[in-house]
Parts: C-alpha cells; sequence; structure tokens
C-alpha cells in the first residue's frame, strides 16, 4: 500500500479550532481522481485541495476540491488552505519572507494569488470573479418565518440581493445572534428556488477593525450553519460599497468582515477591493490560516 501526506489547515484564522477546515494533499499528482474521492472521503472535512502541477504555460498551479461525497467547483477556503500550505513547506520558491504572486488553474477559470509571508505569519489573498447580483425582496415575508425574526429586524439600508445565494441585511447584531432558523423549512425553500444558502449580514461588529459581521445556512446541503463563508465576502463588499460603508482612500479599501462566532469557530476575513469612478474593478478574498494537523495516509492500490 501507497502513502500520502495530508493536512488540516483551519483559515481565516491564527487559532487552533477556529475559523473554516480544510484538507490539503499536496501531492494531488500521484493521485487518480478515484483516489482523490477516497482520500477526501477518509478525512471527512468540508473540503479538501489537492494541488497538481500545471500543464498550462504561465499557470504555477492546478487545484482540484472534493467534499467527502464529490468534486466540487472551487472552494475559495480550500484553495486559501492549498496555498497556504505551499508557502509553509517553501514551495514554489516561498523559502524566504517576502511577496510572491501566482496563477491557479481552477474549475472557476485562472485565479490571481498573492502570498505575503513574513516572520512567524502567512496571509494569502485571491482575486475573485466579480459575482452579479440582483433584487429578491419578493422574499422578505418568507425570510421573516424562515428566520424567526421580525420585519423590524430588517436593514432597510440594504436591499435583499441574491445570486447563488440570498444576502439579508440585519439591523443590530443581537437578533442576528439570536436567529434561529427553521432548518427542515429553510431547505425545502431554497432547494425549490435554486439558492446555495441565505446569508445574514450585519454592520455591527465585534471588532473595533470589522465592517461587517455574517452567517450562513443552507441545510439542504448538509450545512446547517458555515464556520466561514469565503464565497460570500465578495458579495458583501459590493454591497457595503453601495452603501457607503467602506472607508476608499485612492480608489482602495482594505477591511475585514467576522463570522463564525455564534457556533465558536471565530474567523476573520481580509478583503480588499478597488474603485474607479465610483465602480468597483477588483476583488480579494483571503486572510490567514494555521496547520492544526499533519500525518500520512494509508492508499488503496
Amino acid at each position: 500500500m501507497g502513502k500520502i501526506n495530508v493536512k488540516q489547515v483551519n483559515v481565516f484564522t491564527v487559532s487552533p479550532q477556529s475559523g473554516n477546515a480544510a484538507g490539503v494533499v499536496l501531492e494531488g499528482s500521484r493521485l487518480s481522481e478515484k483516489q482523490m474521492l477516497a482520500v477526501a472521503r477518509e478525512l471527512h472535512l468540508p473540503e479538501t485541495a489537492f494541488i497538481l502541477s500545471s500543464v498550462k504555460p504561465d499557470i504555477d498551479i492546478k487545484i482540484r476540491c472534493f467534499t467527502p461525497y464529490h468534486e466540487t467547483p472551487i472552494s475559495g477556503h480550500a484553495l486559501l488552505a492549498g496555498i497556504y500550505s505551499l508557502a509553509e513547506e517553501g514551495s514554489l520558491g516561498m523559502s524566504k519572507k517576502g511577496i510572491y504572486q501566482f496563477r491557479a488553474d481552477t474549475p472557476s477559470g485562472i485565479l490571481p494569488v498573492e502570498v505575503i509571508k513574513q516572520e512567524g505569519a502567512i496571509s494569502v489573498m485571491i482575486t475573485v470573479n466579480f459575482p452579479t447580483l440582483t433584487k429578491a425582496t419578493q422574499y422578505k415575508t418568507d425570510l421573516v418565518r424562515l428566520l424567526n425574526i421580525n420585519l423590524s429586524d430588517f436593514d432597510n439600508r440594504m436591499v435583499i440581493v441574491r445570486n447563488d445565494s440570498l444576502f439579508i441585511g440585519i439591523k443590530r447584531l443581537h437578533a442576528l445572534f439570536g436567529m434561529k432558523p427553521n432548518s427542515i423549512a429553510l431547505a425545502n425553500f431554497l432547494e425549490t428556488r435554486g439558492i446555495n444558502g441565505v446569508c445574514a449580514y450585519t454592520t455591527e461588529t465585534i471588532d473595533r477593525e470589522s465592517v461587517v459581521h455574517s452567517r450562513y445556512f443552507a441545510p439542504h446541503l448538509g450545512i446547517a450553519e458555515d464556520s466561514v463563508t469565503f464565497s460570500t465576502h465578495s458579495s458583501l463588499a459590493l454591497i457595503l460599497q453601495e452603501i457607503g460603508a467602506l472607508d476608499l482612500h485612492d480608489g482602495q479599501c482594505a477591511f475585514q468582515g467576522e463570522q463564525g462566532d455564534v457556533i465558536g469557530r471565530r474567523g476573520r476575513v481580509s478583503m480588499e477591493l478597488q474603485v474607479e469612478d465610483k465602480k468597483p474593478t477588483a476583488i480579494k478574498i483571503g486572510g490567514n490560516a494555521i496547520t492544526v494537523m499533519e500525518g500520512e495516509l494509508l492508499l488503496n492500490d
């Protein structure tokens, strides 16, 4: 039987038992697709990232992501975990302190990645594809029932919008923390409308340096509540810019989002937004990470 090195990396945190966990296999090129799925099933984490050598010119790495059940489109938090692991190992020339830039081949396209490696700290920022948001105010009455909230809890500065997920602005942090969704009814609602999940958020935060606090529910996908959701933060960046909640300097703003505190998985997401002529032109999402477990896993022949 062969062996493969595996890691568990918690992203959007520098503390164990926090943030969002992902599996990482840096030697993904050694594995067949069947073996990748078997490894992901054995690790039984939300996603496992497999790093492969790229065969495309000017592309540094290829990444594939698997849940314990199937391959998925790119998982942002798993990609972040994989890049962090490469930097931690000193791969791709990242043996010293410095700023490194790469291009990753993913199912979502070629994504630019930036790594800042300092003494005792590694941060990763990923330039993401631009989300498209459309109004979804027709769901407001349903959401009162499904999330067990009052109409007065909605923050009317933020219109309810959707892409793959639904975004609901809430006035107060205590209302967001007290939210207790009806999981069965919410699962049916989301599934019948082709929506991946509900992101409820507020501009009231725990940390002074943060701009937004969010929670994400996707019970029909087996996620009662996600600890930290990479994909929602690009949409939140656009929403925050639209309502004037960001402090832009020379067309740029770096800010922080919070998630996971309610379920004891505190996570902090770094975001950067670039704006020209009052229109957003680029979004970066990322943060810190920590390896909490590593070892060898036996493989079937």
